[in-house]
């Protein structure tokens, strides 16, 4: 009877997180990552992977969903700027002459957008702790890893070692 209930639950509370609206953007889009139909599924998979994780209540989850699809955007956008960035300093790098003015202007742009992206973690981590008790924000932390690890694995080619990669 427990099971029955529990289950009862976690199909709850997974159909209200799936009936929130959808982010403008589903995903840090990278080349050789899934396309939008398969990023469709990947955000599916994964509010009902938090929400479980999470113990959200329906109430709870028409409240966290929006603010992290916004937080989770906000990420990845400096995120890419820090990429950008990166690839900039890179290619300046590889010139056989470049100038030293624009390779420092280069590497501030790129620690700028470092810390933005730390202090829009921390930001958001007081926008979560406004809405959520601290342990299911905890929970949230520990979710989007155990996520990330779930999906690597995924993607891996089978057959293929964490050991077995070349540096």
């Amino acid at each position: 009877m427990k099971r029955f209930i529990l289950f009862i639950t976690a199909a709850a509370i997974s159909l209200s997180a799936a009936a929130q609206p959808a982010p403008a953007d589903p995903g840090c889009k990278m080349p050789g990552r899934p396309g939008p139909k398969n990023m469709e599924q990947l955000e599916s998979a994964k509010i009902g992977f938090f929400t479980t994780q999470m113990g959200l209540t329906p109430e709870e989850a028409s409240k966290f969903w929006p603010v992290y699809n916004e937080y989770h955007k906000a990420i990845c956008d400096a995120r890419k700027a820090t990429r950008d960035n990166f690839k900039a300093i890179k290619e300046l790098a590889s010139k056989e002459n470049y100038s030293e003015a624009e390779m420092k202007r280069l590497m501030i742009r790129y620690t700028e957008e470092c810390t933005k992206d730390d202090e829009l973690e921390r930001l958001y981590l007081d926008e979560f702790l406004r809405i959520l008790p601290v342990d299911k924000v905890a929970r949230m932390y520990i979710a989007e890893e155990e996520f990330r690890a779930k999906m690597i694995e995924m993607w891996k080619k089978p057959g293929q070692d964490r050991h077995d990669r070349k540096p």
